[in-house]
């Protein structure tokens, strides 16, 4: 079916034709998941979006290269770390952008220096902030006042910290949170020093003498993964020298979090949990560690199979030329505090689900996510091979991308529908322009924005597509007069690409009715395949009118 202005058969009549022909089967862990794939290259500018199909919807494009993750907001903004060029050390970052679809720079926050420098990871937070991993220097004089054993002490010491950002402008932010693993230190090197004490009755306490080794380059810890859990408001980290991954706790204030009381969980900034190297905290040998590099440490989202897991991607499992994948059960009790065992460790033994397959090793960087369905993404940075499985460990979905270079991290994003604006102004009139980005699967595919001025809760429910918006008179408007001047380019044709564009309320100033002021719509879009059938809906957005 092709609809459009020419058709004999009026909009309505297709839509409610497409209504009761919707034949689209459910979508579930044996299919990919229909949203789209973000990464880039390391030693390139570019970050793209990809469909399920592997093809490349979209491109930001950028004068830095990554240092090193790249997201997708739930906006769909992109938020992409950049490398400023003030260090050589691997992972040095420097900044961060935040980018909309069409390449307009809207924060561009620097991190680097003097003393300090972001590197690898940031997650941004409900609130808009962003959280970020850096690095801040240590003196030698410094070092041995924490307890540093003396024949390991660098020139410069890099201990990690984390701060959180406010955006307060287009190229500032403010500081409004931080924790440094400085104030969490034990050591049984030096008793005159008042960090002193016993190393394995202390696993909320990190050992500054571990890993054993000088770090003449200063990156002692080398953290390259965070992420947040918004229900327990806890951070998760990745250690890759310590071989180690870390929850801390976010509730506490800066002060609480330089401390040992306070915060939601009572413990301050000290270690909530630890995994994956008990001899770190002298509660096993090394036959006990079980990372040997990693990355991407995730909380898996409420909603989604195994919610409050945590997924890792192991880079050598068994300390072999292999990769694997691990979901965690972590100990938790019935207030949600972690418990330790009866040999002093933290759990669990072992994964409550893995996954590796012969050829599947990338030497470092790379990543792992739980999606919505109950697959997995992940990313074998080193391969450059962004895949999907399903619990079964079948794949489903497989991209490996050309050219040199490695991939940090991949992250799947549910969105296909970016608004330019969430607002207009009635004085100087205008329009809310739209990016459809469908993917390739759905190229020649029948499009319609359709809206609603009730909201998306609870929506349109059809036998197999959720319609995120609520029917009333605006929504028959929408179906009724497509590609009017009002509604431009509402009703068409994808491209090969699944990809559109749309106006809606395209008016000179001051012909929008007073009567609008204030009020919010929301629009989202169907696609209709050529047998009359809805096959997708896509995420809402919504502006308001303003003076």
């Amino acid at each position: 079916m092709r609809t459009d202005t020419s058709s004999q058969r009026s909009p309505s009549r297709v839509f409610l034709c497409a209504l009761a022909f919707s034949t689209l089967g459910a979508v579930t862990a044996q299919t990919p998941a229909p949203g789209h794939r973000v990464f880039g290259s390391l030693n390139g500018t570019d970050t793209w979006l990809v469909d399920a199909k592997g093809a490349i919807v979209h491109t930001w494009s950028s004068t830095f290269t990554p240092g090193l993750a790249v997201h997708v907001e739930p906006d769909g903004t992109l938020l992409r770390t950049i490398d400023t060029g003030k260090s050589t050390l691997a992972g040095a970052g420097g900044g961060l952008q935040r980018v909309a679809l069409d390449g307009a720079l809207s924060w561009d926050f620097r991190y680097d220096g003097p003393g300090v420098l972001s590197h690898h990871d940031v997650t941004a937070l409900p609130n808009g902030n962003v959280l970020m991993i850096a690095w801040e220097d240590k003196t030698p004089t410094e070092a041995l006042a924490a307890g540093r054993d003396p024949t390991r002490v660098p020139t410069v010491l890099l201990p990690e910290h984390i701060i959180e950002v406010q955006q307060t402008g287009p190229s500032s932010g403010a500081i409004v949170w931080e924790w440094h693993v400085w104030d969490h230190l034990i050591q049984d090197i030096d008793p005159t020093r008042a960090n002193f004490g016993v190393v394995g009755a202390h696993p909320e306490l990190v050992d500054i003498n571990y890993p054993p080794t000088r770090a003449a380059n200063g990156d002692w810890l080398h953290c390259n993964g965070i992420d947040y859990d918004p229900i327990h408001d806890r951070i998760i980290l990745s250690t890759l020298n310590a071989a180690e991954i870390w929850v801390i706790d976010h509730s506490t204030t800066t002060a609480e979090a330089a401390s040992h009381r306070g915060g939601r969980w009572g413990k301050g900034g000290d270690l909530l949990y630890r995994w994956g190297n008990p001899q770190a905290y002298r509660a096993g040998t090394g036959q006990d560690q079980v990372f040997h590099g990693q990355h991407s440490p995730r909380f898996v989202p409420a909603g989604y199979p195994g919610a409050g897991n945590l997924t890792v991607f192991l880079n050598r499992l068994n300390n072999a030329n292999q990769s694997a994948v691990y979901e965690l059960i972590p100990p938790l009790d019935s207030a949600g505090n972690f418990r330790l065992d009866a040999s002093g460790r933290y759990g669990p033994t072992g994964p409550t689900w893995s996954y590796t397959a012969t050829g599947f090793f990338s030497t470092n960087v790379s990543s792992a996510e739980r999606l919505p369905n109950g697959n997995t993404l992940i990313c074998s940075g080193r391969q450059r091979h962004v895949f999907e499985v399903t619990p079964s460990g079948s794949q489903v979905a497989s991209h490996t991308v050309p050219g040199p270079g490695a991939l940090f991290n991949a992250e799947y994003v549910d969105r296909w529908l970016w608004s330019k604006s969430d607002a207009l102004s009635v004085s100087p009139g205008g329009s809310i322009d739209l990016d459809l980005v469908t993917g390739s699967q759905h190229a020649g595919s029948t499009y319609w924005v359709l809206g609603t001025l009730s909201g998306t809760t609870p929506g349109l429910t059809l036998p197999t597509v959720h319609v995120p918006l609520n029917v009333d008179s605006w929504t028959w408007d929408t179906i009724a007069y497509p590609n009017t001047a009002l509604l431009a380019r509402t009703l068409g044709v994808l491209d090969t690409n699944g990809r559109a564009s749309a106006s809606l309320l395209t008016v000179r100033p001051g012909l929008i009715p007073p009567a609008l002021i204030g009020l919010r719509f929301d629009h989202a879009y169907i696609v209709i395949d050529q047998t009359n059938a809805i096959t997708f809906a896509s995420n809402p957005v919504a502006f308001s009118i303003t003076r």
